[in-house]
């Protein structure tokens, strides 16, 4: 039985939930900015690639950054962060999604439709592709100990190739976006099971793969 000095160590303090909160906010914020401009995933992907590389760079010293349920998850089950820690930090990314859903609309005065996408296998793959590239990014920067500069760009990195790669599924879904993250689809109200299985299955196959192929005998 966990003594209360564990659970208490397993728990993140103040700092790291709200940069959990602030990281997930700014890059769903820049998602929804580019979102007029989702037939073009070249542009969006750079865009949210600078803006993951900027909250690393805030915040990465703090909660590691992750921005994104799937790759706490991926991360949880490769026993690479405690369970209650993982709680936290998947409940604050997700509030930080919704929060900047609110924002967007107070600012812009527009209201966000909500978008129902049915099942799909094609998008289901895509997103899972898509994040496993992301996870194994930021597994990288966390073994191979980076500066907090090239740590930035190599999770910056991964998150434009896996935004790229899971927009190959536009050619056969019509109206769908590539978030690889459910937080971020969440706060742009994007209801679809994919939307969250996908991600969660491709977090939890790229931080598994990378630890073992690649940092097997890394702590």
């Amino acid at each position: 039985m966990a003594t209360v000095k564990q659970v208490a160590a397993s728990l993140p303090n103040l700092a790291a939930s709200l940069a959990e909160f602030l990281g997930t906010a700014i890059l769903t914020m820049t998602f929804l900015i580019m979102a007029g401009y989702a037939a073009f995933p070249f542009y969006v992907g750079l865009s949210a690639a600078i803006a993951l590389a900027v909250v690393y760079l805030l915040f990465g010293h703090v909660s590691g950054a992750h921005a994104n349920p799937a790759v706490t998850f991926g991360l949880w089950t490769a026993r690479r962060i405690p369970t209650l820690r993982a709680v936290v930090y998947i409940a604050s990314q997700i509030l930080g999604g919704l929060a900047a859903w609110q924002l967007y609309q107070y600012i812009t005065g527009r209201a966000l439709a909500s978008s129902t996408t049915e099942f799909s296998a094609p998008i289901l793959i895509a997103e899972a592709v898509g994040t496993a590239i992301l996870a194994a990014g930021l597994c990288a920067a966390l073994t191979r100990r980076f500066d907090a500069f090239h740590s930035a760009v190599t999770y910056g990195s991964a998150l434009f190739v896996g935004l790229l790669i899971a927009a190959l599924a536009l050619t056969s879904s019509q109206g769908y976006v590539g978030y690889v993250n459910p937080a971020v689809a969440l706060g742009l109200k994007h209801w679809g099971t994919a939307y969250v299985l996908g991600p969660m299955l491709g977090g939890l196959v790229g931080v598994n793969l990378y630890y073992w192929l690649f940092a097997s005998n890394k702590k």
